[in-house]
């Protein structure tokens, strides 16, 4: 790979000394920073003129999901169960072209924000090793950094069915015959990840695979022990959901009689390994249990709003001490893949509720969630977040010859409550530009979209038996 120069941009750094240079140059080799600030321009190979450009680290999208890709615009006012039935009829069944093709529009949206990383929560049900093989192509050809977490579980989804009443005769006839959910055995499992990891986890060329649990209420201690030890064994991280709705917490303790985070201190889960996306319903003593071990939440504001499942107590969790980081969930509860919507929400959804000013949460803070803190959830916290010698290069550039940066005040202000992505002119993963003025370069964006657009009407005609016990059962939960 040759070396590459951005010569005399603006550069907020983001490393341990926060500094932000006026006016600097940063110095790409063998996919790598090796000098910022004042470099040996005779080192590089091609030369980007940074004058107009604000260079930033490449953003971490830490909870996504690709099969939700072809979903924008299809669910409004669902509750949680209803949005979960509908999802899983849009995304059962899906032949590898379909895995690989979603997986590539998540990647052309993410790209064109700024997101250089991300962790993708795969898929939304049962998959096999071909599936796994479609995504893991698609991230290749994107040119992203991502980390696949092999979404599995063994137990039934106690939280999306109705806890006061039994199913109508029709509808449980309909769930017998349809089968929609239907658990692996734990050793299929676990042959699936293990081989998973064999063939694709390849940190050095921009893939890891991480063990997921769909969320540890959907999933025997067993197979949650068995997350563990892999990610132990291979030196992965664990990703999850957690407690994204009140009624899991229930759910929790009627089946261990402590909360779901004691159950997972209990079995070892949490840790600096563990990143756990949503983390809503949750009490102070386990807030400090999360801070103690390390354990990493991802806020996903966009859609935990759209969904109406709650406010994440993000600000209490700082000031705990937990290393928060920010996802924007899949688009079929989002609608868009714009992380700078969510590194808003952060530092602004609190505030309203708090009246001490010095609670809030900062734009700084906001910013280190999409950035320090999504390096954390992919086990990444020395590679990734700065643009610093000795780190990856991945690095932004935003355009500041736009209403958004004019005039030119204050880099993380204007990040965080100016910047909607829409300034992002290039984008660069692992020292490979991947965009450049505003276009995507890695791959032809324009075809896959032609390819997507007409996937989902037909995935619903083939799966039109499950769509329609989906909407049934979505009618259960007004």
């Amino acid at each position: 790979m040759g070396s590459l120069l951005i010569d005399s941009a603006a550069i907020l750094t983001l490393d341990e000394a926060e500094r932000f240079l006026e006016r600097g140059s940063i110095l790409i080799e063998g996919g790598g920073i090796s000098q910022v600030g004042e470099v040996d321009r005779s080192k590089a190979d091609r030369v980007i003129d940074g004058r107009r450009f604000l260079a930033v680290p490449g953003l971490v999208n830490a909870h996504t999901h690709t099969p939700g890709a072809l979903s924008a615009g299809t669910q409004d006012s669902a509750s949680h169960p209803a949005f979960m039935w509908l999802n899983q009829a849009d995304t059962s069944g899906r032949t590898p072209r379909e895995v690989y093709v979603s997986a590539m529009l998540n990647s052309a949206q993410m790209l064109l924000g700024g997101i250089t990383t991300s962790i993708d929560h795969f898929p939304a049900q049962n998959f096999g090793p071909e599936d796994v093989a479609a995504a893991v192509k698609a991230y290749r050809d994107s040119g992203m950094r991502t980390v696949l977490g092999l979404r599995v579980f063994d137990d039934d989804f106690g939280d999306i069915f109705p806890s006061d009443r039994p199913l109508p005769a029709d509808l449980a006839k309909d769930l017998e015959r349809i089968k929609p959910l239907p658990p692996k055995p734990l050793a299929e499992t676990r042959r699936l990840i293990e081989d998973s990891i064999r063939l694709h986890h390849r940190p050095e060329e921009r893939v890891s695979v991480f063990p997921a649990p769909t969320n540890p209420v959907r999933c025997s201690d067993e197979l949650l022990t068995m997350c563990r030890e892999l990610a132990e064994r291979h030196d992965l991280g664990i990703h999850t959901h957690l407690l994204e709705s009140k009624v899991q917490t229930s759910l929790a303790q009627r089946r261990y009689g402590r909360t779901m985070v004691q159950q997972l201190e209990r079995l070892g889960l949490l840790s600096p390994r563990l990143s756990c996306a949503h983390t809503i319903w949750i009490e102070d003593e386990d807030i400090a249990r999360l801070a103690a071990s390390g354990t990493v939440v991802v806020h996903n504001p966009e859609s935990n709003l759209k969904l109406g499942t709650g406010i994440a107590p993000i600000a209490k969790m700082l000031a705990a001490g937990v290393t928060v980081a920010l996802g924007t969930d899949g688009s079929v509860t989002n609608d868009n893949l714009v992380l700078h919507e969510a590194i808003r929400l952060a530092a602004m959804l609190g505030r309203v509720a708090e009246r001490e000013r010095s609670k809030w949460v900062t734009a700084r803070q906001a910013l280190a969630m999409a950035t320090e803190g999504g390096a954390r959830a992919v086990q990444m916290p020395k590679s990734i977040g700065r643009i610093q010698a000795g780190y990856r290069a991945d690095v932004v550039l935003y355009d500041l010859d736009t209403p958004a940066w004019t005039p030119f005040n204050d880099p993380v202000q204007q990040m965080v409550f100016a910047e909607t992505g829409s300034s992002v002119h290039t984008v660069i993963v692992d020292g490979a530009v991947v965009v450049e003025d505003r276009e995507i370069k890695a791959f032809d964006a324009a075809a896959i979209i032609s390819e997507a657009k007409p996937m989902l009407r037909a995935i619903r005609s083939r799966n039109s038996d499950l769509y329609r016990f989906a909407r049934r059962m979505g009618e259960l939960f007004p």
